[in-house]
């Protein structure tokens, strides 16, 4: 996901509006650290681009408002061998395109709000797109963009890109699948 934003910011060409990219350390143990995502870093960064261009603190909180942050982490692929654990409507394929992760519990940030203006990139670039929902009866990872959302404000959805056997030495994805995410995100910087 870090190759896929930094190459779609890299590549964005007089964007309309200020851009972001933002890499966060220690996801995988909370986040809950001074370079993490509950730290005050995203919060600080924006509030110095406003202050930077003249904004006082109401048009710092609008420019919140108006913003929409992409939440990019890997996503399950479907695997044959675990067929049993997912659900069969919201089973995610390599190389079928990024996909956009829900969860009822809150678990990842996008809702029906937030998926639209994503899926709208993926159509303007030409990209499948997929749906990951996990199965109600099994337990649910967690991104930093519930985290995010909360604590900023932020219009979010959740996205990766579909892989096998995520958090082990056998982690396998698509390359289709980083071209397709690669030009999604350099439309939405632009």
């Amino acid at each position: 996901m870090t190759h896929a934003i930094l190459q779609g910011i890299i590549s964005a060409n007089k964007p309309k509006h200020t851009s972001v990219a933002v890499f966060f350390d220690h996801e995988e143990i909370g986040s809950q650290t001074p370079q993490g995502a509950f730290s005050s870093l995203l919060s600080e960064l924006m509030e110095r681009v406003c202050l930077a261009q003249n904004c006082n603190r109401e048009d710092f909180y609008r420019a919140i408002r108006n913003s929409y942050l992409i939440s990019a982490d890997m996503a399950h692929a479907f695997h044959p061998s675990y067929a049993e654990k997912y659900d069969p409507d919201y089973s995610p394929r390599m190389n079928g395109g990024p996909v956009i992760k829900l969860n009822a519990n809150h678990r990842y940030a996008s809702n029906g709000e937030t998926c639209v203006p994503f899926i709208e990139l993926c159509e303007q670039a030409k990209v499948p797109y997929q749906q990951f929902l996990v199965r109600s009866d099994m337990p649910c990872g967690s991104t930093v963009g519930p985290v995010l959302a909360a604590n900023l404000g932020l219009r979010t959805i959740d996205i990766g890109n579909p892989m096998w056997a995520m958090h082990s030495v056998r982690e396998s994805c698509g390359t289709e699948d980083h071209i397709s995410l690669i030009k999604v995100l350099e439309l939405f910087f632009n």
